[in-house]
């Protein structure tokens, strides 16, 4: 893997995590969903890509 490629998925996942974060701030279960429905988008993109 490239470097190019390490840094956007470490941003990426960055962003992610503080979309997340700033759900549960305003209310502790929408983290919690939100953050479960990233992971399950990125399940699925990551399965349509192989």
């Amino acid at each position: 893997m490239e470097v190019r490629a390490i840094v956007r998925d470490v941003i990426g996942l960055a962003g992610v995590v503080s979309i997340a974060a700033g759900a549960g701030m305003v209310y502790l279960p929408a983290g919690f969903i939100v953050g479960g429905l990233f992971a399950v988008t990125g399940a699925i993109l990551t399965g349509r890509a192989r």
